[in-house]
């Protein structure tokens, strides 16, 4: 007599919570986290909420993470971390084509994506000053990590050597927030659609190294030349 094979999915989570490993059970909180706030906000993550959207008890969660802010600050990350995976994930001829292509990135993921909803309440949520603290030093990196890549269009000679860097860095991280806000306040017409691409533009084509200007044309040095014909007499 054949035995039925158990469904797995049947199985109470309580049993399959106890064979997870760390980074399941974390993703598990983290995915939880993530999905409450961008219904609700960071106000509607309490623990009560994120332990009944994974399944287990509260007590559970705090045997993965100490507090309800680690749970935060994991999500923050994990949500930071997806979007720079989105943004740069494209493929470029050189540094300025990859830059022009990231900016680009930057306007999109802002259209599509909840990331400008979940890191605007977690900066400005009443949970601690740790979590604005934490999404100043995301923003903080992401201008070091554009002042690299300009560093390197620097030494691929496609960006001119005697730009500022950092403030080139700051600048287009200023067309970033301006995206964010615009999504963030419901301008997306206004900025989301020509006007932050034309400011992104402005700003690579100052840095961009521009190609020679060609030497004009002076004809072929070798062909046989003829004496001009004498102008016609006067009167």
């Amino acid at each position: 007599m054949k035995t039925q094979s158990k469904d797995p999915s049947r199985e109470p989570l309580s049993n399959r919570w106890k064979r997870m490993t760390d980074d399941e059970k974390r993703r598990r909180i983290v995915d939880a986290v993530t999905s409450i706030v961008g219904k609700d906000g960071v106000q509607g993550a309490t623990t009560a909420r994120i332990a009944a959207t994974v399944g287990v008890s509260e007590p559970t969660l705090y045997r993965t993470f100490r507090d309800r802010k680690g749970m935060l600050l994991a999500a923050a990350d994990e949500i930071w971390r997806q979007r720079h995976k989105n943004l740069e994930s494209v493929e470029a001829a050189d540094t300025m084509d990859f830059l022009r292509k990231v900016c680009e990135s930057h306007t999109r993921g802002i259209r599509e994506t909840k990331t400008v909803r979940f890191l605007t309440e977690l900066a400005v949520s009443h949970a601690g000053e740790a979590l604005s603290e934490h999404i100043r030093d995301l923003q903080y990196g992401e201008v070091q990590h554009l002042a690299q890549i300009i560093e390197r269009g620097k030494s691929e000679g496609c960006i001119r050597p005697d730009v500022d860097t950092e403030e080139t860095a700051w600048r287009i991280m200023a067309v970033y927030w301006l995206e964010a806000m615009a999504r963030l306040h419901g301008l997306e017409q206004h900025v989301l659609y020509g006007f932050s691409a034309r400011r992104y533009e402005a700003i690579l084509d100052e840095i961009a190294v521009q190609p020679a200007a060609a030497a004009p044309d002076s004809g072929d040095d070798t062909a046989p030349r003829h004496p001009a014909p004498d102008s016609a007499p006067l009167g």
